[in-house]
């Protein structure tokens, strides 16, 4: 479990005194005590009386930092050149300050933290937005059947979920706009069209700006005609950022609905982000298949981007 500083990375240690002592050991002492790289911690000041330092990095392991205020001091005290007295103690503002606890109240301190994270991920992974995408939805040329059914499947699965807009025909704006979710504590993002052939398609690479790593499976491949197919088929995507989620489903109504249903299906039987994307896309292609069979593959082609 990793904690963030806050800007709160300087700890220091009184009653100890220096003679003609190696900084670059007492700093590489504490860095190791702290389960830290030993140029990862300076020595910013010495007084008499007091040794301060700083840790150059913004966030520490939990496990490494609290309660390890005796072995700090044990491996100082081995050096040549330092001396401890005997109220020799650590102390610090912030996250460091755990350094000083004991070792039943860092086990409790550690444990309490764990709990109240698994509980606030919990939370966050029930919290869900839904965004529609498309300058035909935008400007009210067509209807957004999708995000309310999705909202409706997700809010009947215990989701807690809203509708968070329409996302335009562009990828930086739109991660941009899925982006903005993340950081107000949505563990779930779904989006619906833009995952098409066409020019103005770009739902999965907005995902891959916030997920370069995303898992997006074909849907049907084709070749581009770069009238209007200028990609070579239709994909959805699965990424993840943080503990958050992100799934681009197709548009047409009848393939975000299946989507939706899969992905329901998958997060209730824990998959991860490879095999949650695979498992809607398995679906997805299916259904395409069994078009074909029957002939309709033109007029689903036709229709696929909303």
């Amino acid at each position: 479990m990793e904690w963030d500083l806050l800007e709160k990375t300087t700890f220091w240690i009184e009653d100890i005194e220096l003679a003609d002592a190696n900084l670059g050991a007492v700093a590489g002492a504490a860095a190791v005590a702290l389960g830290l790289d030993t140029e990862e911690v300076m020595v910013v000041d010495v007084r008499p009386g007091l040794v301060a330092f700083d840790v150059m990095r913004r966030r520490v392991e939990a496990e490494a930092v609290a309660g390890r205020e005796k072995e700090i001091l044990q491996r100082l005290k081995e050096l040549p050149g330092v001396k401890l007295g005997p109220a020799a103690s650590v102390h610090s503002e912030g996250v460091l300050g755990l350094i000083a606890l004991g070792e039943k109240e860092a086990a409790r301190v550690l444990a309490d933290s764990a709990q109240m994270a698994a509980d606030i991920s919990k939370a966050v992974s029930r919290r869900a937005m839904v965004f529609a995408s498309g300058s035909e939805v935008m400007a009210g040329k067509i209807q957004d059947t999708n995000s309310p059914y999705i909202i409706n499947a997700l809010q009947e699965a215990g989701y807690q979920a809203k509708f968070g807009g329409i996302l335009a025909d562009d990828a930086l704006p739109a991660a941009r706009s899925i982006e903005a979710v993340l950081e107000q504590g949505y563990g779930l993002i779904i989006t619906t069209g833009g995952v098409g052939a066409e020019d103005k398609d770009f739902s999965i690479e907005a995902v891959c700006r916030l997920d370069p790593d995303a898992c997006t499976p074909w849907i049907l491949k084709f070749k581009p005609d770069y009238h209007r197919h200028h990609k070579e088929g239709v994909r959805i995507a699965v990424g993840q950022a943080g503990i958050a989620k992100l799934v681009a489903l197709p548009g047409p109504h009848e393939e975000a609905a299946l989507g939706c249903d899969r992905l329901i299906e998958g997060l209730q039987q824990g998959l991860d982000k490879a095999g949650l994307a695979e498992y809607i896309a398995a679906a997805l292609r299916q259904r395409w298949q069994n078009m074909m069979n029957k002939g309709g593959h033109a007029n689903g082609l036709s229709n696929h981007r909303r």
